[in-house]
């Protein structure tokens, strides 16, 4: 794992279960760049982590809000 996609995982699991916006991600220094950035990496980690990353089971979007860990699905 990168260090971008390693950063937005460790702001996930300390946050499991809550919306984290993109704004938040940055905030936190999971991802250095722009909103669009912590899309891309969104990504990376979910060809990672998911077993369909089109449909993603654990890294979920949450419309209007931004991206969750659902850490029990």
């Amino acid at each position: 794992m990168t260090d971008a996609e390693t950063g937005l995982l460790r702001a996930f699991v300390e946050r499991a279960g809550t919306p984290l916006s993109r704004e938040d991600l940055l905030a936190c220094n999971a991802v250095n760049g722009n909103a669009r950035t912590v899309d891309v990496q969104i990504t990376r980690l979910r060809r990672k982590l998911e077993q369909d990353p089109k449909f993603p089971r654990y890294l979920q979007t949450v419309r209007g809000l931004g991206y969750v860990l659902k850490a029990d699905a």
